[in-house]
C-alpha cells in the first residue's frame, strides 16, 4: 500500500495574502456600515428637492421709461434667468471642462475624481476641491447654513449631506436642467449671479453671444470670483482663462490650435 501524502503546508506568503484579504473585506464591511449609518442619520433632515420644480431665485428688477429705456435696476442679487440654449455652446463647454469634465457621465459624484484629489492632497499637502457641478449646486441651493463668512465649512457632516442631495438632484432632473440651474445660480463676482448677469457685467453682451475667449474667462471666474476678476488683477485672470482653454483642448471641446 502507498503511504498517504501528508497535507500540504501553506506557505507564509499565502497566509499573509489570506490575512490581507480578510482584513480588506472586514474594512470594506465596516466602511459600508458607517456609510449606511450616515445616510440614515442625515437623510431625514434633508431639504425637499422638489422645491426646485418652482425655482425662483432673486432677480434684477428693471424700471423702464415710457419709451422702453432702462431708468434703473434694483436687486439683492443681480441675476437674469436664462435657458440652456441661451448660453453660447463654448460657455457650456468651458464650464464643464474646468469644473467637472465627467458631468455628463456621473450620477452626482465622481469617485475617480475623489480618489485623485485625495492622493494629490496627500502628496502636495494642500486641500483641493473635488466637488462635481451637481455637488456645487446642492451646496449652494440647500446647504447655505454651513457657510461662515462666505466660506463653506469643511466637515464630514456637510460633505455627506452634499453628496446625498447631489444624488437626489441627479435622480430628479436631467443634465440640461441641472446645468441650467447651476448657470443661473453661480456667483461670478461684483454682485453678479449667474452667467447672464456676469456676461453683461464683464462684456456688456448676452451670454448667448460670447466668443471662445470670453466664455473661457467667465468659466475661469467660478473658482475665486473676486480674486480672479479682470477688474482686480487682469494678469491673474488671463492665466486662469488660459488654463480653461487648455482644459477645453484636453477634453476635446476645441482643438489645440484654437486653444493657442
Amino acid at each position: 500500500m502507498r503511504n498517504p501524502q501528508p497535507p500540504a503546508k501553506h506557505s507564509p506568503r499565502r497566509r499573509v495574502i489570506r490575512g490581507l484579504i480578510v482584513a480588506l473585506l472586514f474594512a470594506a464591511t465596516a466602511l459600508g456600515g458607517l456609510a449606511t449609518g450616515a445616510l440614515f442619520a442625515f437623510a431625514d433632515d434633508l431639504p425637499a428637492i422638489s422645491a426646485l420644480d418652482d425655482y425662483r431665485p432673486s432677480t434684477t428688477t428693471r424700471v423702464l421709461a415710457a419709451d422702453g429705456q432702462v431708468m434703473g435696476e434694483f436687486a439683492t442679487e443681480r441675476r437674469f434667468l436664462i435657458g440652456f440654449d441661451q448660453m453660447a455652446p463654448s460657455l457650456r463647454s468651458a464650464v464643464i471642462a474646468v469644473e467637472d469634465a465627467g458631468f455628463n457621465q456621473h450620477v452626482g459624484l465622481s469617485m475617480s475624481r475623489l480618489v485623485v484629489t485625495a492622493v494629490n492632497d496627500i502628496i502636495t499637502g494642500r486641500r483641493a476641491g473635488a466637488s462635481t457641478i451637481t455637488q456645487q449646486l446642492a451646496r449652494d441651493l440647500f446647504l447655505r447654513h454651513y457657510r461662515r463668512n462666505g466660506i463653506f465649512e469643511r466637515s464630514l457632516e456637510r460633505k455627506v449631506r452634499e453628496a446625498i442631495v447631489a444624488v437626489q438632484l441627479e435622480k430628479r432632473y436631467t443634465k440640461r436642467e441641472l446645468f441650467t440651474l447651476y448657470a443661473n445660480q453661480i456667483y461670478l463676482g461684483h454682485g453678479a449671479y449667474g452667467m447672464e448677469a456676469a456676461s453683461r457685467l464683464y462684456f456688456r453682451k448676452s451670454a448667448s453671444t460670447l466668443d471662445l475667449e470670453e466664455a473661457a474667462l467667465l468659466a475661469a471666474l467660478i473658482q475665486q470670483p473676486e480674486r480672479l476678476s479682470p477688474f482686480v488683477n487682469p494678469t491673474r485672470t488671463r492665466t486662469r482663462r488660459n488654463y480653461v482653454l487648455q482644459r477645453m483642448a484636453e477634453e476635446s471641446f476645441i482643438s489645440g490650435d484654437e486653444a493657442t
